[in-house]
């Protein structure tokens, strides 16, 4: 478990740190709802990458097919989250704020998910 919250946690802060700084300059050219789904999808794509390149899934086709519906799930949920934050709720809020709030959400809810996926996964 240590070792999956050290290279999961790695995994996250560097995606976090990277989106954030996408996140900003995409703000800066489009709204911020565009942005976030810019961003999202650009880090999508890296941490599917990071993800294998950690060994903390099986690199094969059933597990790149289940951690890409996970994967895409949250990023959905990201974007949800983030567009019903930032259009309903926190409407005084700079947008980069709201961002930061729905990635540590969305943070702690897949780091559930994905423990409980590598477990599965080495089980079988």
């Amino acid at each position: 478990m240590i070792n999956f919250l050290y290279k999961f946690g790695l995994v996250s802060i560097f995606s976090f740190i990277f989106s954030n700084l996408l996140f900003y300059f995409f703000e800066k050219i489009f709204h911020p709802s565009f942005a976030s789904f810019i961003t999202i999808v650009i880090i999508f794509n890296i941490n599917s990458l990071l993800l294998f390149k950690t060994k903390l899934f099986k690199k094969n086709k059933k597990n790149y097919f289940k951690l890409l519906i996970i994967s895409i799930s949250f990023r959905i949920f990201e974007y949800l989250l983030f567009n019903f934050l930032f259009l309903f709720i926190l409407l005084n809020l700079k947008s980069n704020y709201i961002f930061m709030i729905s990635l540590f959400i969305s943070y702690f809810i897949k780091t559930i998910f994905y423990y409980k996926t590598s477990i599965n996964d080495k089980n079988s």
